[in-house]
C-alpha cells in the first residue's frame, strides 16, 4: 500500500510539473513571439508610413508654393525639392517588414493610387517650368487633388492599420506579463496541496504497512 501511494504521488508531481513547465514555455513563447512581431513588423511599419505620410504632405505643399510666381531659377529648384524628397525607399522598406495578408493588400492597393498619383508630377513640372501657372492651377486642383487624396487615404491606412497592430501587440506583452505568473504560481500552490494531500493520506489513512501481534 506504501509502495502504491508513493507511486501515486510521484506520478502525480512528475505531470504537474511537466503542467507547469508546458504552461511557462507557453507564456514565454507566445510572450517572445509578440515581441518579435512587434519589432521586427509593428514598429518600423510605423517609422515608414508615418515619414512616408510626412514626406507626402510636405511635397504637397512645396507644390502649392510653385503656384505662385517665381523666377525660373526658384522654380526649378522647388521641383528639385520635391523629386529628392521621395518616399519611393521608404515603401521599399515598408515591403520588407509585411507579414500579413491584409497589410499586404492595403500596400497593393497603395502602390496601385501611388501610380496613378505618380502620373500627374511631370505634366504638373512641365506647366510650371513653362510658366503657365494657371493650368499648373486646374491640374493641381483637378486630377491632381483628387489622385493625391486618394494616395494620402491609402497611405493613411497603412499607418493606421499598424497603430491597431501596435495596440493589440502591445496589450497582449501586458497580459501575458500579468497573468503568466499567476497561472504559474497557482499550479505550483496546486501542486503543494495535493501533494500534501495525498502525504496525509498515506501517513494517516493506512498508507504505512500495518503491525502483526506474535500468535500467543
Amino acid at each position: 500500500m506504501y509502495k502504491r501511494e508513493l507511486l501515486t504521488v510521484s506520478l502525480f508531481a512528475a505531470v504537474t510539473f511537466l503542467l507547469v513547465a508546458g504552461a511557462g514555455w507557453f507564456a514565454v513563447d507566445r510572450l517572445h513571439q509578440t515581441s518579435k512581431m512587434l519589432v521586427i513588423d509593428t514598429l518600423p511599419g510605423l517609422v515608414d508610413a508615418g515619414l512616408a505620410e510626412e514626406r507626402l504632405h510636405e511635397n504637397r505643399h512645396v507644390m502649392h508654393e510653385m503656384l505662385a510666381p517665381h523666377s525660373a531659377a526658384e522654380r526649378a529648384q522647388m521641383i528639385r525639392l520635391v523629386t529628392t524628397n521621395s518616399v519611393e525607399d521608404l515603401w521599399l522598406n515598408y515591403a520588407g517588414s509585411i507579414y500579413a495578408p491584409e497589410d499586404r493588400e492595403n500596400y497593393q492597393a497603395m502602390l496601385l493610387v501611388r501610380s496613378n498619383y505618380l502620373q500627374t508630377l511631370p505634366p504638373f513640372f512641365d506647366l510650371v517650368t513653362a510658366g503657365k501657372l494657371a493650368e499648373a492651377a486646374t491640374l493641381f486642383y483637378g486630377d491632381q487633388s483628387r489622385s493625391f487624396q486618394s494616395y494620402d487615404a491609402a497611405a493613411k491606412k497603412i499607418f493606421d492599420y499598424n497603430v491597431q497592430q501596435g495596440f493589440h501587440r502591445g496589450k497582449s506583452i501586458l497580459n501575458s506579463l500579468q497573468y503568466a505568473p499567476w497561472l504559474i504560481g497557482g499550479l505550483c500552490v496546486l501542486v503543494f496541496l495535493l501533494g500534501l494531500a495525498l502525504g496525509l493520506r498515506s501517513g494517516l489513512g493506512g498508507g504505512l504497512p500495518s503491525i502483526r501481534r506474535p500468535p500467543k
